[in-house]
Protein backbone atom coordinates (compact mmCIF):
# COMPACT_ATOMS: atom_id res chain seq x y z
CA UNK A 1 0.00 0.00 0.00
CA UNK A 2 1.20 3.36 -0.96
CA UNK A 3 2.54 5.66 2.19
CA UNK A 4 2.02 8.95 2.97
CA UNK A 5 4.65 10.94 4.43
CA UNK A 6 3.75 14.80 5.51
CA UNK A 7 6.15 17.27 5.44
CA UNK A 8 6.35 20.41 7.62
CA UNK A 9 6.32 23.87 6.57
CA UNK A 10 10.07 24.40 8.05
CA UNK A 11 11.54 21.65 6.62
CA UNK A 12 14.72 21.64 4.28
CA UNK A 13 15.40 19.64 1.37
CA UNK A 14 17.57 17.39 3.43
CA UNK A 15 14.54 17.00 5.97
CA UNK A 16 12.05 15.96 2.54
CA UNK A 17 14.79 13.37 1.61
CA UNK A 18 15.47 11.82 5.14
CA UNK A 19 11.30 11.57 5.33
CA UNK A 20 11.20 9.82 2.03
CA UNK A 21 14.15 7.50 2.82
CA UNK A 22 12.73 6.65 6.19
CA UNK A 23 9.36 5.39 4.43
CA UNK A 24 8.24 1.80 4.61
CA UNK A 25 6.89 1.26 1.19
CA UNK A 26 8.58 2.42 -2.22
CA UNK A 27 5.37 3.81 -3.25
CA UNK A 28 5.74 7.54 -1.13
CA UNK A 29 3.18 10.17 -1.42
CA UNK A 30 5.31 13.42 0.00
CA UNK A 31 2.09 16.06 1.15
CA UNK A 32 3.97 19.24 0.94
CA UNK A 33 2.01 22.14 2.92
CA UNK A 34 1.81 25.65 0.71
CA UNK A 35 3.66 27.06 3.19
CA UNK A 36 6.84 25.12 2.81
CA UNK A 37 9.58 26.67 0.78
CA UNK A 38 11.70 23.07 0.90
CA UNK A 39 10.37 22.49 -2.90
CA UNK A 40 10.21 26.47 -4.37
CA UNK A 41 13.53 26.06 -6.39
CA UNK A 42 14.15 23.83 -9.56
CA UNK A 43 17.21 22.80 -7.87
CA UNK A 44 15.44 21.50 -4.69
CA UNK A 45 12.94 19.41 -6.95
CA UNK A 46 15.41 18.10 -8.94
CA UNK A 47 17.66 16.90 -6.10
CA UNK A 48 14.31 14.84 -5.21
CA UNK A 49 13.71 13.39 -8.12
CA UNK A 50 17.30 12.27 -8.13
CA UNK A 51 17.11 10.59 -4.94
CA UNK A 52 14.09 8.87 -5.82
CA UNK A 53 15.37 7.60 -8.98
CA UNK A 54 18.79 6.50 -7.73
CA UNK A 55 16.75 5.25 -4.70
CA UNK A 56 14.13 3.27 -6.26
CA UNK A 57 11.20 5.20 -5.34
CA UNK A 58 8.19 6.14 -6.95
CA UNK A 59 7.65 9.40 -5.20
CA UNK A 60 4.74 11.36 -5.66
CA UNK A 61 4.15 15.35 -4.79
CA UNK A 62 0.25 16.07 -3.49
CA UNK A 63 0.06 19.39 -2.83
CA UNK A 64 -2.32 22.39 -3.91
CA UNK A 65 0.60 25.00 -4.13
CA UNK A 66 0.36 25.58 -8.37
CA UNK A 67 4.53 26.34 -8.70
CA UNK A 68 5.58 23.25 -6.70
CA UNK A 69 3.28 21.43 -9.19
CA UNK A 70 4.87 22.74 -11.60
CA UNK A 71 8.59 22.44 -10.88
CA UNK A 72 7.45 18.80 -9.64
CA UNK A 73 5.92 17.74 -12.87
CA UNK A 74 9.38 19.34 -14.90
CA UNK A 75 11.56 16.96 -12.82
CA UNK A 76 9.76 13.85 -13.89
CA UNK A 77 7.45 13.43 -10.49
CA UNK A 78 3.94 12.75 -10.09
CA UNK A 79 1.48 14.75 -8.77
CA UNK A 80 -1.74 15.04 -7.11
CA UNK A 81 -3.96 17.87 -5.64
CA UNK A 82 -5.14 15.49 -2.29
CA UNK A 83 -4.13 12.45 -0.68
CA UNK A 84 -7.76 11.19 -1.26
CA UNK A 85 -6.57 11.90 -5.14
CA UNK A 86 -3.29 9.85 -4.36
CA UNK A 87 -4.93 7.03 -2.80
CA UNK A 88 -7.14 6.66 -5.71
CA UNK A 89 -4.44 7.17 -7.97
CA UNK A 90 -6.01 10.42 -9.84
CA UNK A 91 -3.04 12.00 -10.74
CA UNK A 92 -3.33 15.77 -11.46
CA UNK A 93 -2.96 16.67 -15.71
CA UNK A 94 -0.78 19.75 -16.58
CA UNK A 95 -0.77 21.82 -19.67
CA UNK A 96 -0.96 20.08 -22.90
CA UNK A 97 0.66 21.28 -25.73
CA UNK A 98 -1.03 22.15 -29.39
CA UNK A 99 -3.75 25.38 -28.32
CA UNK A 100 -7.29 24.06 -29.53
CA UNK A 101 -6.11 20.65 -28.45
CA UNK A 102 -4.82 21.34 -25.30
CA UNK A 103 -6.53 20.06 -22.06
CA UNK A 104 -6.92 21.44 -18.36
CA UNK A 105 -6.92 19.78 -14.90
CA UNK A 106 -10.01 20.76 -12.75
CA UNK A 107 -9.86 20.15 -8.71
CA UNK A 108 -13.08 18.98 -7.28
CA UNK A 109 -14.01 17.12 -4.71
CA UNK A 110 -17.29 16.09 -2.27
CA UNK A 111 -17.23 17.21 1.46
CA UNK A 112 -14.37 19.65 0.89
CA UNK A 113 -11.98 17.48 -0.33
CA UNK A 114 -10.83 18.64 -3.68
CA UNK A 115 -9.70 15.48 -6.47
CA UNK A 116 -7.87 16.09 -9.51
CA UNK A 117 -9.73 15.28 -12.98
CA UNK A 118 -8.61 15.50 -16.22
CA UNK A 119 -10.73 18.18 -18.67
CA UNK A 120 -11.76 17.16 -22.03
CA UNK A 121 -10.50 18.98 -25.01
CA UNK A 122 -12.76 22.11 -25.23
CA UNK A 123 -15.48 21.97 -27.48
CA UNK A 124 -14.91 23.74 -31.47
CA UNK A 125 -16.00 27.32 -31.52
CA UNK A 126 -19.37 27.70 -33.06
CA UNK A 127 -19.48 28.74 -36.96
CA UNK A 128 -19.19 32.26 -37.71
CA UNK A 129 -21.88 34.40 -38.30
CA UNK A 130 -22.19 35.96 -41.62
CA UNK A 131 -20.27 39.19 -41.96
CA UNK A 132 -22.10 42.61 -42.46
CA UNK A 133 -20.37 45.53 -44.25
CA UNK A 134 -20.70 48.11 -41.95
CA UNK A 135 -22.65 51.39 -42.62
CA UNK A 136 -19.78 54.08 -44.33
CA UNK A 137 -19.47 56.23 -41.53
CA UNK A 138 -18.98 53.43 -38.97
CA UNK A 139 -15.24 52.29 -38.02
CA UNK A 140 -14.21 48.88 -38.72
CA UNK A 141 -14.44 46.44 -35.47
CA UNK A 142 -11.45 45.63 -33.67
CA UNK A 143 -9.75 42.72 -34.21
CA UNK A 144 -10.60 39.80 -30.97
CA UNK A 145 -7.91 37.90 -29.68
CA UNK A 146 -8.97 33.94 -29.52
CA UNK A 147 -9.93 33.61 -25.73
CA UNK A 148 -6.73 31.72 -23.69
CA UNK A 149 -8.41 28.71 -22.39
CA UNK A 150 -6.75 27.45 -19.07
CA UNK A 151 -5.71 24.20 -18.51
CA UNK A 152 -5.11 24.35 -14.77
CA UNK A 153 -7.39 25.86 -12.07
CA UNK A 154 -5.98 27.89 -9.58
CA UNK A 155 -7.07 26.95 -5.85
CA UNK A 156 -9.89 27.84 -4.99
CA UNK A 157 -9.78 31.22 -2.57
CA UNK A 158 -11.74 30.91 0.77
CA UNK A 159 -15.03 33.38 0.54
CA UNK A 160 -14.94 36.47 2.26
CA UNK A 161 -17.62 35.73 4.05
CA UNK A 162 -16.59 32.65 5.61
CA UNK A 163 -13.97 34.76 7.20
CA UNK A 164 -16.40 36.87 8.62
CA UNK A 165 -18.42 33.67 10.22
CA UNK A 166 -14.84 32.66 11.64
CA UNK A 167 -14.03 35.72 12.83
CA UNK A 168 -17.67 36.28 14.93
CA UNK A 169 -17.05 32.53 16.04
CA UNK A 170 -13.57 33.37 17.28
CA UNK A 171 -14.99 36.52 18.68
CA UNK A 172 -17.51 34.76 20.62
CA UNK A 173 -15.58 32.25 22.09
CA UNK A 174 -12.99 35.12 23.64
CA UNK A 175 -16.02 36.95 24.80
CA UNK A 176 -17.65 33.90 26.64
CA UNK A 177 -14.16 32.96 28.26
CA UNK A 178 -13.37 35.75 29.96
CA UNK A 179 -16.98 36.06 30.92
CA UNK A 180 -16.13 32.87 32.55
CA UNK A 181 -13.09 34.09 34.07
CA UNK A 182 -14.91 37.30 35.30
CA UNK A 183 -17.57 35.31 37.17
CA UNK A 184 -15.50 32.79 38.95
CA UNK A 185 -12.77 35.90 39.46
CA UNK A 186 -15.95 38.48 41.03
CA UNK A 187 -18.25 35.30 42.47
CA UNK A 188 -18.88 36.39 45.69
CA UNK A 189 -16.97 34.24 48.86
CA UNK A 190 -19.36 32.52 51.38
CA UNK A 191 -18.86 31.99 54.99
CA UNK A 192 -20.61 29.19 57.24
CA UNK A 193 -20.37 29.90 60.79
CA UNK A 194 -21.20 26.62 62.85
CA UNK A 195 -21.81 26.53 66.53
CA UNK A 196 -20.80 23.06 68.11
CA UNK A 197 -21.25 21.63 71.77
CA UNK A 198 -17.52 21.28 72.79
CA UNK A 199 -16.26 20.42 76.46
CA UNK A 200 -13.47 22.95 77.77
CA UNK A 201 -10.00 21.29 77.97
CA UNK A 202 -7.42 22.27 80.68
CA UNK A 203 -4.40 21.25 82.25
CA UNK A 204 -1.46 22.66 83.73
CA UNK A 205 1.81 20.25 83.80
CA UNK A 206 5.30 20.58 85.38
CA UNK A 207 7.69 19.35 82.76
CA UNK A 208 10.91 18.25 83.76
CA UNK A 209 13.75 18.30 81.30
CA UNK A 210 16.90 15.84 81.64
CA UNK A 211 20.01 14.88 79.46
CA UNK A 212 19.07 11.35 79.83
CA UNK A 213 17.43 10.48 77.07
CA UNK A 214 16.02 7.14 78.87
CA UNK A 215 14.25 9.62 81.40
CA UNK A 216 13.49 12.04 78.70
CA UNK A 217 11.17 9.61 77.75
CA UNK A 218 8.85 9.15 80.46
CA UNK A 219 5.64 11.29 80.44
CA UNK A 220 5.89 15.00 81.14
CA UNK A 221 9.95 15.17 80.44
CA UNK A 222 11.93 16.43 77.56
CA UNK A 223 15.44 16.35 76.50
CA UNK A 224 17.97 18.96 77.42
CA UNK A 225 20.82 19.70 76.29
CA UNK A 226 24.39 21.69 77.59
CA UNK A 227 26.11 24.55 75.25
CA UNK A 228 29.04 26.10 75.90
CA UNK A 229 31.31 28.99 74.87
CA UNK A 230 34.75 30.74 75.94
CA UNK A 231 36.16 33.78 74.61
CA UNK A 232 39.52 36.34 75.55
CA UNK A 233 40.38 39.55 74.62
CA UNK A 234 44.02 40.98 75.03
CA UNK A 235 45.10 44.83 75.57
CA UNK A 236 48.23 46.46 75.85
CA UNK A 237 48.94 48.07 79.26
CA UNK A 238 51.81 50.69 79.06
CA UNK A 239 52.61 52.72 82.37
CA UNK A 240 52.76 56.45 81.96
CA UNK A 241 54.74 57.28 85.78
CA UNK A 242 58.19 56.42 87.46
CA UNK A 243 59.20 55.72 90.39
CA UNK A 244 63.08 55.69 92.53
CA UNK A 245 64.16 52.11 93.11
CA UNK A 246 66.01 51.85 96.59
CA UNK A 247 69.47 50.74 97.07
CA UNK A 248 69.54 46.59 97.49
CA UNK A 249 71.97 44.96 99.98
CA UNK A 250 73.67 42.10 98.80
CA UNK A 251 73.41 38.72 99.88
CA UNK A 252 75.67 35.99 100.56
CA UNK A 253 76.34 32.26 101.70
CA UNK A 254 79.48 31.92 104.49
CA UNK A 255 80.51 28.46 105.20
CA UNK A 256 82.47 28.20 108.75
CA UNK A 257 85.25 25.51 108.93
CA UNK A 258 87.91 24.33 111.73
CA UNK A 259 90.76 22.77 112.02
CA UNK A 260 89.58 21.61 115.96
CA UNK A 261 90.08 17.65 116.97
CA UNK A 262 86.54 17.88 118.36
CA UNK A 263 83.13 19.01 117.59
CA UNK A 264 82.44 22.87 118.41
CA UNK A 265 79.72 24.94 118.43
CA UNK A 266 79.29 28.60 118.33
CA UNK A 267 76.23 30.92 118.16
CA UNK A 268 76.13 34.44 115.37
CA UNK A 269 73.57 36.61 116.57
CA UNK A 270 72.26 38.81 114.52
CA UNK A 271 72.96 42.40 114.97
CA UNK A 272 75.99 41.76 116.63
CA UNK A 273 78.94 43.44 115.70
CA UNK A 274 80.88 40.43 116.77
CA UNK A 275 79.28 38.09 114.04
CA UNK A 276 80.24 40.34 111.46
CA UNK A 277 82.17 39.49 108.71
CA UNK A 278 84.84 41.32 106.38
CA UNK A 279 86.87 41.27 103.17
CA UNK A 280 90.42 40.99 103.75
CA UNK A 281 90.49 45.13 103.13
CA UNK A 282 88.04 45.63 105.37
CA UNK A 283 85.67 47.60 102.72
CA UNK A 284 83.02 45.68 102.83
CA UNK A 285 80.95 44.17 105.66
CA UNK A 286 78.74 41.41 106.26
CA UNK A 287 75.79 40.69 109.08
CA UNK A 288 74.26 37.75 109.72
CA UNK A 289 70.64 38.03 108.11
CA UNK A 290 69.34 36.66 111.12
CA UNK A 291 70.62 34.52 114.62
CA UNK A 292 72.34 31.13 113.60
CA UNK A 293 74.53 28.50 115.82
CA UNK A 294 77.11 26.96 113.69
CA UNK A 295 78.07 23.20 114.47
CA UNK A 296 80.98 21.42 113.15
CA UNK A 297 83.77 19.14 113.75
CA UNK A 298 86.24 17.10 112.16
CA UNK A 299 83.73 15.09 111.22
CA UNK A 300 81.26 16.42 109.45
CA UNK A 301 78.26 15.85 109.88
CA UNK A 302 79.48 15.21 113.73
CA UNK A 303 78.43 12.04 115.55
CA UNK A 304 74.87 12.32 117.38
CA UNK A 305 75.37 14.32 120.76
CA UNK A 306 77.87 16.31 119.43
CA UNK A 307 77.63 20.35 119.83
CA UNK A 308 75.55 19.82 123.17
CA UNK A 309 72.86 18.11 121.16
CA UNK A 310 72.94 21.27 118.11
CA UNK A 311 72.33 19.58 114.36
CA UNK A 312 74.89 20.18 112.18
CA UNK A 313 75.38 23.33 110.32
CA UNK A 314 78.05 24.89 108.95
CA UNK A 315 77.03 27.59 106.80
CA UNK A 316 74.94 31.05 107.85
CA UNK A 317 72.88 33.67 105.72
CA UNK A 318 74.68 37.18 105.24
CA UNK A 319 73.62 40.49 104.19
CA UNK A 320 75.96 43.56 103.38
CA UNK A 321 75.23 46.27 105.76
CA UNK A 322 75.54 49.33 102.99
CA UNK A 323 73.01 48.30 100.01
CA UNK A 324 74.78 48.94 96.87
CA UNK A 325 75.78 47.33 93.68
CA UNK A 326 79.92 46.99 95.15
CA UNK A 327 78.10 44.33 97.37
CA UNK A 328 78.25 42.13 94.89
CA UNK A 329 81.76 40.41 95.71
CA UNK A 330 82.93 37.60 94.34
CA UNK A 331 83.45 34.25 95.83
CA UNK A 332 86.48 33.85 98.98
CA UNK A 333 86.15 37.48 99.45
CA UNK A 334 84.58 37.56 102.51
CA UNK A 335 86.87 35.78 104.91
CA UNK A 336 88.12 37.91 108.09
CA UNK A 337 85.67 37.68 110.71
CA UNK A 338 87.10 40.00 113.62
CA UNK A 339 85.03 38.48 116.43
CA UNK A 340 86.94 34.43 115.84
CA UNK A 341 86.57 33.68 119.31
CA UNK A 342 89.34 31.25 118.83
CA UNK A 343 92.34 33.29 118.49
CA UNK A 344 91.91 33.52 122.27
CA UNK A 345 94.35 30.56 123.69
CA UNK A 346 92.39 30.83 126.91
CA UNK A 347 88.76 30.51 125.49
CA UNK A 348 89.90 28.57 122.19
CA UNK A 349 93.72 26.90 122.92
CA UNK A 350 95.23 25.59 119.35
CA UNK A 351 92.24 25.73 117.55
CA UNK A 352 91.08 27.86 114.06
CA UNK A 353 88.13 28.74 112.98
CA UNK A 354 87.73 29.94 109.06
CA UNK A 355 84.98 31.78 107.47
CA UNK A 356 84.64 32.68 103.34
CA UNK A 357 81.92 32.82 100.71
CA UNK A 358 81.87 30.00 98.37
CA UNK A 359 79.80 31.71 95.90
CA UNK A 360 79.43 35.11 94.86
CA UNK A 361 77.80 37.38 96.28
CA UNK A 362 74.52 38.81 94.48
CA UNK A 363 71.39 40.89 94.90
CA UNK A 364 73.14 44.16 95.48
CA UNK A 365 71.84 47.17 93.45
CA UNK A 366 72.20 51.30 93.61
CA UNK A 367 69.28 53.18 93.70
CA UNK A 368 67.62 54.02 90.06
CA UNK A 369 64.80 55.59 88.62
CA UNK A 370 62.01 52.78 86.61
CA UNK A 371 58.61 52.94 84.84
CA UNK A 372 55.97 52.43 87.17
CA UNK A 373 52.37 52.42 87.58
CA UNK A 374 50.22 55.82 88.20
CA UNK A 375 47.18 56.12 89.56
CA UNK A 376 45.25 56.84 86.30
CA UNK A 377 47.30 54.03 84.76
CA UNK A 378 45.99 51.55 87.01
CA UNK A 379 42.26 54.00 86.79
CA UNK A 380 42.30 52.94 83.28
CA UNK A 381 43.18 49.73 83.29
CA UNK A 382 40.44 48.38 85.28
CA UNK A 383 37.92 50.09 83.52
CA UNK A 384 39.26 48.37 80.17
CA UNK A 385 39.02 45.04 82.00
CA UNK A 386 35.31 46.05 83.07
CA UNK A 387 34.54 46.70 79.09
CA UNK A 388 36.02 43.96 77.95
CA UNK A 389 34.26 41.98 80.28
CA UNK A 390 31.23 43.35 79.20
CA UNK A 391 32.11 42.95 75.77
CA UNK A 392 32.85 39.06 76.29
CA UNK A 393 29.96 38.39 77.94
CA UNK A 394 27.47 39.71 75.44
CA UNK A 395 29.49 38.21 72.69
CA UNK A 396 29.06 34.84 74.57
CA UNK A 397 25.63 34.90 74.78
CA UNK A 398 25.51 35.20 70.82
CA UNK A 399 27.69 31.87 70.86
CA UNK A 400 25.39 30.60 73.38
CA UNK A 401 22.51 31.31 71.04
CA UNK A 402 23.92 30.63 67.92
CA UNK A 403 25.42 26.93 69.75
CA UNK A 404 21.55 26.50 71.23
CA UNK A 405 20.13 26.27 67.31
CA UNK A 406 16.61 27.67 68.10
CA UNK A 407 16.20 25.74 71.37
CA UNK A 408 15.72 28.45 74.48
CA UNK A 409 18.53 28.56 77.31
CA UNK A 410 16.90 27.99 80.41
CA UNK A 411 17.00 30.37 83.22
CA UNK A 412 15.36 30.51 86.12
CA UNK A 413 13.93 33.60 88.13
CA UNK A 414 17.31 33.76 90.35
CA UNK A 415 19.34 33.22 86.83
CA UNK A 416 20.80 29.85 87.39
CA UNK A 417 20.92 28.08 83.98
CA UNK A 418 23.63 30.25 82.56
CA UNK A 419 26.95 30.33 84.15
CA UNK A 420 29.52 32.79 82.68
CA UNK A 421 33.34 33.06 84.73
CA UNK A 422 35.75 35.79 83.81
CA UNK A 423 39.23 34.92 84.94
CA UNK A 424 40.29 38.21 85.29
CA UNK A 425 43.27 40.08 84.21
CA UNK A 426 46.17 37.90 83.30
CA UNK A 427 48.95 38.76 84.76
CA UNK A 428 47.56 40.81 87.72
CA UNK A 429 47.19 44.51 87.41
CA UNK A 430 49.88 46.57 89.25
CA UNK A 431 49.54 48.18 92.29
CA UNK A 432 49.63 52.31 92.00
CA UNK A 433 53.36 53.52 91.80
CA UNK A 434 54.51 50.05 91.78
CA UNK A 435 57.50 49.33 89.00
CA UNK A 436 55.73 48.43 85.43
CA UNK A 437 57.12 47.76 82.41
CA UNK A 438 54.21 47.93 79.17
CA UNK A 439 52.76 44.34 79.66
CA UNK A 440 50.29 42.75 77.62
CA UNK A 441 47.11 41.73 79.62
CA UNK A 442 44.52 39.25 78.72
CA UNK A 443 40.91 38.94 80.39
CA UNK A 444 39.38 35.59 79.64
CA UNK A 445 35.60 34.42 79.89
CA UNK A 446 33.80 31.24 79.97
CA UNK A 447 30.01 30.34 79.96
CA UNK A 448 28.04 27.01 80.01
CA UNK A 449 24.30 26.58 79.85
CA UNK A 450 21.09 24.75 79.50
CA UNK A 451 18.78 24.28 76.53
CA UNK A 452 15.57 23.18 75.70
CA UNK A 453 13.55 22.75 72.83
CA UNK A 454 10.27 24.88 73.23
CA UNK A 455 8.64 22.63 70.84
CA UNK A 456 9.03 19.18 72.37
CA UNK A 457 7.75 21.37 75.84
CA UNK A 458 4.62 22.25 73.81
CA UNK A 459 4.28 18.47 72.63
CA UNK A 460 3.97 17.45 75.75
CA UNK A 461 1.93 19.43 77.24
CA UNK A 462 -1.00 18.31 74.03
CA UNK A 463 -0.29 15.01 75.00
CA UNK A 464 -1.55 15.89 78.21
CA UNK A 465 -4.70 17.49 76.61
CA UNK A 466 -5.23 14.44 74.15
CA UNK A 467 -5.50 12.29 77.19
CA UNK A 468 -8.28 14.41 78.19
CA UNK A 469 -10.35 14.40 74.40
CA UNK A 470 -13.25 11.70 74.67
CA UNK A 471 -13.51 8.72 72.37
CA UNK A 472 -14.95 10.06 68.82
CA UNK A 473 -14.01 13.63 69.46
CA UNK A 474 -10.46 15.73 68.82
CA UNK A 475 -8.91 19.10 70.13
CA UNK A 476 -11.01 21.76 68.31
CA UNK A 477 -8.07 22.93 65.39
CA UNK A 478 -7.30 27.00 65.88
CA UNK A 479 -8.31 26.70 69.59
CA UNK A 480 -5.70 25.92 71.41
CA UNK A 481 -4.09 28.27 73.78
CA UNK A 482 -0.28 27.69 74.77
CA UNK A 483 0.97 30.61 76.80
CA UNK A 484 4.90 30.67 77.21
CA UNK A 485 6.17 27.95 79.97
CA UNK A 486 8.05 29.67 82.57
CA UNK A 487 11.45 28.07 83.93
CA UNK A 488 11.18 27.63 87.65
CA UNK A 489 14.57 25.74 88.75
CA UNK A 490 17.55 25.18 86.16
CA UNK A 491 21.16 24.76 86.63
CA UNK A 492 23.85 24.93 84.14
CA UNK A 493 24.29 21.17 83.42
CA UNK A 494 21.35 20.53 82.10
CA UNK A 495 18.24 20.34 85.01
CA UNK A 496 15.58 21.88 83.59
CA UNK A 497 12.11 22.31 85.48
CA UNK A 498 8.76 23.82 83.76
CA UNK A 499 5.43 25.39 84.76
CA UNK A 500 2.88 24.73 81.57
CA UNK A 501 -0.45 25.24 80.79
CA UNK A 502 -2.58 24.88 78.09
CA UNK A 503 -6.47 25.43 77.46
CA UNK A 504 -8.36 23.77 73.80
CA UNK A 505 -11.57 22.27 73.37
CA UNK A 506 -12.66 18.57 72.52
CA UNK A 507 -15.34 18.96 69.83
CA UNK A 508 -16.92 16.00 67.44
CA UNK A 509 -14.49 15.12 64.54
CA UNK A 510 -14.84 17.24 61.57
CA UNK A 511 -13.34 16.89 58.27
CA UNK A 512 -13.29 20.65 57.35
CA UNK A 513 -12.21 19.81 53.36
CA UNK A 514 -15.23 17.23 52.89
CA UNK A 515 -17.70 19.52 54.44
CA UNK A 516 -16.73 23.13 52.26
CA UNK A 517 -17.35 20.14 49.12
CA UNK A 518 -20.93 19.52 50.30
CA UNK A 519 -21.56 23.38 50.42
CA UNK A 520 -20.39 23.83 47.03
CA UNK A 521 -23.08 25.52 44.56
CA UNK A 522 -26.15 24.29 47.36
CA UNK A 523 -28.41 26.89 48.26
CA UNK A 524 -27.84 28.82 51.80
CA UNK A 525 -31.28 27.31 53.17
CA UNK A 526 -29.26 23.96 52.69
CA UNK A 527 -26.63 24.85 54.77
CA UNK A 528 -28.04 23.57 58.18
CA UNK A 529 -29.06 20.39 56.97
CA UNK A 530 -25.78 19.30 55.25
CA UNK A 531 -23.55 20.68 58.61
CA UNK A 532 -25.76 18.62 60.71
CA UNK A 533 -25.29 15.41 58.78
CA UNK A 534 -21.48 15.80 59.06
CA UNK A 535 -21.31 17.09 62.35
CA UNK A 536 -22.64 16.18 65.62
CA UNK A 537 -23.60 17.99 68.23
CA UNK A 538 -24.26 21.18 65.77
CA UNK A 539 -26.33 23.76 68.05
CA UNK A 540 -26.56 26.50 65.27
CA UNK A 541 -25.13 27.17 61.44
CA UNK A 542 -25.21 30.88 59.95
CA UNK A 543 -24.40 31.42 56.12
CA UNK A 544 -23.55 35.13 55.19
CA UNK A 545 -22.29 35.46 51.78
CA UNK A 546 -19.74 38.81 50.04
CA UNK A 547 -20.18 40.83 48.43
CA UNK A 548 -23.11 40.36 47.28
CA UNK A 549 -25.50 37.06 47.61
CA UNK A 550 -26.79 34.56 45.00
CA UNK A 551 -29.19 31.79 45.40
CA UNK A 552 -26.62 29.04 45.71
CA UNK A 553 -23.26 28.66 47.48
CA UNK A 554 -19.62 29.06 45.71
CA UNK A 555 -18.93 26.79 42.88
CA UNK A 556 -15.05 26.05 44.46
CA UNK A 557 -14.28 25.36 47.74
CA UNK A 558 -11.56 27.68 48.18
CA UNK A 559 -14.22 30.31 48.54
CA UNK A 560 -15.96 28.73 51.57
CA UNK A 561 -14.49 29.93 54.79
CA UNK A 562 -16.01 27.65 57.49
CA UNK A 563 -16.12 29.28 61.41
CA UNK A 564 -15.99 26.80 64.52
CA UNK A 565 -18.05 28.53 67.60
CA UNK A 566 -18.21 26.50 70.82
CA UNK A 567 -20.86 26.93 73.50
CA UNK A 568 -20.37 24.53 76.88
CA UNK A 569 -23.63 23.22 76.97
CA UNK A 570 -25.00 19.84 77.97
CA UNK A 571 -26.38 18.26 74.69
CA UNK A 572 -27.45 14.66 73.99
CA UNK A 573 -25.87 12.45 71.37
CA UNK A 574 -27.66 12.31 68.20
Amino acid sequence: MPAVVIAKSDDEIADLIDRVRSSPDLDVGLVVPGSSRALQTPLNVRLLAQFSNQSGRRTSIVTEDPRVQQLARVSGLQVYGSVPAFERGIELAGPRMGGASGGRGVASGAGGVAAAAVLEPPPAPPPAPPSLSPPAHAPAPARLEPRRVLTQLPPARPARGWDRRRFLYVAGAVVAILGIILFMALAPSAKVTITIAATPLSVSPTIQGSTSPATASSPDHVLTGVVTSTSSQTFQATPTGTTTLPALAAKATLTFTTDATTDISFALPANNPSSDVKSADQSVTFSPAKSAVICIGPANPPPPGACAGSPYNAQAQYVDQTPAASGNVDAGTLTLWPGDPCPDPIACPGIHIGVTNGNPASGGADPKQVTAASATDVANWKAQVSQIENALGAQIQTDLQSKAAGKTIAKDPTGNGEAISYSGAKPALPAVNAPFTATSITVAAAAQASIYDPIAVRNAVIADLDKLVKPGDELAPGRLSTPPCAVTQANDAGTVVLACSATDFSQPTVNLNTLKAHLTGRTPGSAQGIVESNIAKVQGVTVSEWPFKLFYLPLRASQIEIDENFVVISTKSP
